[in-house]
């Protein structure tokens, strides 16, 4: 049975590149070196936050695993292992012989690649988000790109390269995703009980994410928590220093782990609000509603392009400390303080 369609009862499920929406170039790639028996030891998928990436990872991963004879989910295959937690990814998680066990799964990365196939032709392992990975699980993870095991693909995803050693990427084969088209992002909105008005706002709003999509048609408020703190964090640029830090003390005032949830929610909202000036700026935005428009034009009369650029460059070195178990307060403070000193006069 292919990986693309099983049936359950009445009910056809859609596996494998037949599930993806757009991403054409790279699932040709892919189809192309697995017809050819040349698949790469190892791929690094790039692209922004909620474009797709781990769905084209996992798509992959269905058309070499779920066939003939297999189980009929990755969840359950003994020849998949994936990580796709939002916390840091430790060395123990990664190496051989971790110290303190591999504190998420019940094999680490490298014990798991290590052993032959079980009911499959090959082992898949997934790393989502791999700038997760501290610079000693990289340098660990280094070792198996350099020496892979027999019969197995590593799969990466990432929306930060820069962050990643420049010799862990280089031993990967880069794919590069790019935005989905408006047209069939808004059929894939759609497809998933949105009606056409709904979809097409939707559409407008995603640029090209279908996962950005899909959070906000499952969380109808996440989309409008995003909103808020751009509202928020936005007039920050022109605050004074005490006025700063007092907005920041929000992001100490709970547990820890509550707090970095919380924090990233704040970053994706101002990170959002950035790229929707930068692209007004470039006279690129599609219409939007008008007061997030004059909203956005007010704020960049009063910034330069170079403060923009920096200040979303900031907001994803945050966000990336903070995904590695960073004091959500301090790197805040530290990001939100260095907007203010150099907002333009």
């Amino acid at each position: 049975m292919p990986a693309a369609r099983t049936r359950r009862g009445a009910t056809t499920v859609v596996r494998g590149f037949a599930a993806i929406t757009g991403h054409q170039r790279a699932i040709t790639i892919l189809r192309a070196q697995r017809a050819a028996g040349r698949l790469a030891h190892a791929y690094c998928l790039i692209g922004e936050e909620g474009v797709g990436k781990t769905a084209v990872a996992r798509a992959l991963a269905e058309e070499l695993l779920l066939g003939e004879g297999q189980p009929s989910r990755l969840d359950v295959h003994p020849d998949f292992w994936c990580d796709d937690r939002p916390e840091a990814i430790s060395i123990d998680e990664i190496r051989f012989h971790p110290e303190r066990g591999a504190p998420a799964h019940d094999q680490s990365l490298q014990q798991f690649l290590s052993l032959k196939p079980f009911v499959a032709p090959l082992r898949v392992a997934l790393l989502a988000n791999a700038e997760r990975m501290t610079e000693a699980a990289q340098n660990c993870l280094l070792k198996t790109l350099e020496e892979p095991p027999p019969n197995t693909v590593l799969v990466l995803t990432t929306a930060y390269p820069d962050h990643l050693l420049s010799t862990c990427l280089s031993r990967c084969q880069l794919i590069a995703l790019s935005p989905v088209g408006r047209p069939a992002l808004a059929e894939f909105i759609k497809a998933r009980h949105a009606d056409e008005a709904e979809a097409e706002a939707l559409a407008g709003l995603a640029h090209g994410r279908p996962g950005w999509a899909m959070r906000a048609l499952t969380d109808r408020d996440w989309a409008l928590r995003l909103d808020r703190w751009a509202d928020e964090l936005a007039p920050l640029a022109f605050e004074d220093a005490d006025g700063v830090l007092s907005f920041a003390a929000r992001f100490g005032q709970g547990p820890q782990a509550e707090m970095r949830v919380v924090a990233s929610d704040a970053l994706r909202g101002f990170t959002a609000f950035l790229r929707d000036a930068m692209l007004l700026r470039a006279g690129l935005l599609r219409p939007m509603p008008p007061a997030r428009q004059a909203s956005l034009e007010a704020w960049i009369a009063r910034v330069s392009a170079d403060h923009v650029q920096a200040t979303l460059a900031a907001a994803q070195r945050t966000q990336l400390l903070i995904d590695q178990n960073v004091n959500p307060r301090l790197a805040m403070e530290v990001m939100l303080l260095d907007l203010r000193v150099r907002r333009s006069k």
